[in-house]
């Protein structure tokens, strides 16, 4: 996921909790928890390893073909 796209839906979060208690519909407790835990969902890297599928890889030219000889 875009890291752009992580940063604004963690926003949308947070103005809905921030709302939500507003409203008095969540506790403060809860409130903060429930940001708290935005932080853990949002922060979580979504993979330790990515790989590009176009990415350049290094190719060994300088063997030679086996059977010209």
């Amino acid at each position: 996921m875009a890291i752009l796209v992580r940063i604004l839906l963690w926003f949308a979060w947070l103005g809905g909790v921030g709302w939500f208690w507003h409203a008095s519909k969540f506790g403060t407790a809860t409130a903060i928890a429930l940001a708290a835990l935005s932080l853990v969902v949002f922060a979580w890297p979504s993979s330790m390893v990515r790989r590009r599928h176009n990415e350049l890889r290094y190719v060994d030219m300088g063997k030679e073909p086996t059977g010209y000889h």
